[in-house]
């Protein structure tokens, strides 16, 4: 964990705009934004978790480690190979396909960094670029939720 400035910053940039999401109630593009289903709302939850999973992994493994039952995920997960690249692009594309209806322009921006960050982290690419990429899809993927996304609406 050599970058805990760009972390750090990551991590208060997220809750910021969580909590600026809660605080207004709404998104804040309105006029943009669409209603995700109870099903499109857990599969997005469950790929970041996911995403979140598989970066934390590679960057904080200790901690990651510190979890018994993680230990052997994580592990393929580093391991760079076949099941590392599942784990990365499979709750990749399930992001995109349960934020399909997003704005055009902001599930391009997703798909890019998406791509961005995979490419960077199986091809041989500086961590530097890696990382740029990464804060990229942390600000991509922070913002629709707080401009675009609807919830479910009530049972009746």
């Amino acid at each position: 964990m050599n970058q805990p400035f760009l972390w750090g910053g990551l991590l208060a940039f997220a809750i910021a705009a969580a909590i600026l999401r809660l605080v207004v109630g709404h998104p804040l593009l309105r006029e943009r934004s669409v209603r995700v289903g109870w099903l499109g709302a857990v599969v997005a939850f469950v790929s970041g978790l996911a995403l979140v999973f598989h970066c934390a992994a590679m960057f904080f493994g200790p901690w990651v480690d510190a979890v018994s039952f993680l230990l052997a995920p994580a592990d393929m997960v580093r391991g760079m190979g076949a099941g590392s690249q599942v784990a990365y692009w499979l709750p990749a594309a399930a992001l995109v396909v349960a934020w399909r209806r997003v704005w055009g322009p902001a599930l391009g921006a997703l798909i890019v960094t998406l791509a961005g960050v995979g490419v960077t982290m199986y091809w041989p690419f500086p961590l530097d670029v890696h990382l740029v990429w990464l804060t990229a899809l942390i600000i991509v993927g922070s913002l629709i939720p707080t401009l675009l996304l609807r919830g479910p609406r009530a049972a009746s």
